[in-house]
């Protein structure tokens, strides 16, 4: 029986039902919920039970906003309330189209588009989150687990990377034990007595033998962290051992056999490594028999609300709601850091909001926000910019409306193009070149 394919796509099929959120309720009470959009349409107000009850938010119209569906697009129009509706922050003007992850906020209400329902599986208290994003994750965790694949986990730095390993060594049924090594943290001389082990006077300072993680890890899952990190000379000592399941001691003349299933973890991009020739194009092959790819946060805000209630209780902030302001700031950062970048700030929020108030926007916290930015290992990638309505439009006319080629262009995700867009009114399919009849 063949195996399964290499890679599982954590990509959200277009066809899935359009959906939105109901993410954080005036006063913070209640867990998030998703409602598909119906074709006729959705009214958001005061007394609406789109969502099973009331939402009773004092700030918020009888008739608040509509979302409906035309032409495969979600649109949004305010139906003239006193307040307003925001869109991703800002105030919306006439009706605007949706994109993946655009935050909409209704007196003191926030909502999420995301363009599936969530997943109804039970929550997890590791890999936190619902949506269609992580539960492309999970079904690629499941149909590796219990294989002898070796793993590559690539992802951005707070991701989970580590958390998904953790995992796959749970599922896996193998009874030895789950070890971690930072490649990076490492001379390439320690790196390998530490992987390999060493005998008695191998070099100065080996005084007594040393086993290796690969041998302590037999019969489990050894997981090297930062895999990019390794030196090219001792690539090939990694890659023989993945090969013959033998290692051989730092000064040692014998090999010594081992049952370790290997994962290995990176922030950095291993095909453009190899590509530049700093990775062993036949290294990176074998780790790869499977690869997952963990999404950023930026890209699944769907999974916010979970995430932040999970995170809470490990800052001291069990129980403790957000201000709408605050909610509203933490749905719409681009999180470079991701969950640690997201832990930092919450922490920040629960020591400087009083007790028994709301967590809120303070100096500290906004501090926090931008430090965790300027901090993040590629600032290029999550450019905290904004582009006038003009230069946008410059930008959809010299890429004929690509959104996609555009994005690139800039260094930001699509769906952030796409928010930037909607703010300015601009639609990209004005930009597009007709179809020849």
């Amino acid at each position: 029986m063949s195996g399964p394919p290499q890679h599982l796509s954590n990509q959200v099929a277009d066809a899935r039902e359009p959906a939105l959120m109901l993410a954080f309720r005036a006063g913070g009470a209640g867990p998030p919920q998703c409602r598909p959009i119906p074709r006729e349409g959705m009214v958001l107000g005061h007394g609406a039970l789109v969502f099973g009850e009331p939402l009773r938010d004092e700030r918020m119209a009888s008739r608040h906003a509509v979302v409906r569906c035309e032409g495969g697009r979600a649109l949004l129009r305010d139906l003239g309330s006193a307040s307003g509706t925001r869109l991703n922050g800002q105030h919306l003007l006439g009706e605007r189209a949706l994109a993946p992850g655009d935050v909409l906020r209704l007196g003191d209400t926030l909502f999420i588009f995301a363009p599936c329902a969530l997943d109804e599986a039970a929550p997890e208290v590791d890999l936190v989150g619902s949506g269609a994003a992580m539960g492309a994750v999970r079904r690629s965790i499941d149909a590796i687990a219990r294989r002898k694949h070796s793993v590559v986990i690539s992802g951005e730095t707070g991701t989970g990377k580590e958390v998904v390993g953790q995992r796959i060594h749970r599922l896996s049924g193998r009874a030895g034990p789950f070890i971690g090594v930072n490649c990076g943290a490492f001379t390439e001389g320690l790196l390998a007595s530490d992987l390999f082990g060493h005998v008695r006077g191998a070099f100065t300072g080996a005084v007594s033998e040393q086993q290796g993680l690969f041998r302590s890890a037999h019969g489990g899952t050894l997981m090297l962290d930062e895999v990019a990190e390794i030196p090219l000379s001792l690539q090939a000592t990694l890659l023989r051992v993945l090969e013959t399941r033998e290692v051989r001691p730092v000064g040692s003349t014998r090999h010594i056999g081992t049952d370790v299933r290997v994962l290995a973890t990176s922030n950095r991009d291993l095909v453009e490594l190899v590509q530049a020739g700093r990775f062993r194009a036949d290294l990176y092959s074998r780790l790869a028999q499977w690869t997952i790819r963990l999404p950023p946060l930026r890209d699944r805000r769907e999974d916010l609300p979970a995430l932040i209630s999970h995170l809470l209780a490990r800052c001291d902030g069990h129980g403790r709601s957000l201000s709408p302001d605050l909610a509203e700031l933490l749905l719409l950062h681009d999180w470079p850091l991701n969950v640690r970048g997201l832990l930092a700030v919450l922490s920040v929020a629960v020591v400087t909001s009083p007790d028994g108030e709301l967590l809120a926007v303070t100096n500290d916290v906004r501090l926090m926000l931008t430090t965790a930015r300027s901090t993040a290992l590629d600032p290029r990638a999550h450019p905290s910019f904004s582009l006038d309505k003009a230069e946008l439009t410059e930008l959809m006319r010299s890429h004929r409306g690509n959104v996609a080629v555009a994005a690139r262009h800039l260094g930001v995700t699509r769906s952030r193009l796409y928010r930037l867009l909607c703010a300015q009114a601009i639609e990209p399919v004005a930009f597009r070149e007709p179809r020849p009849n």
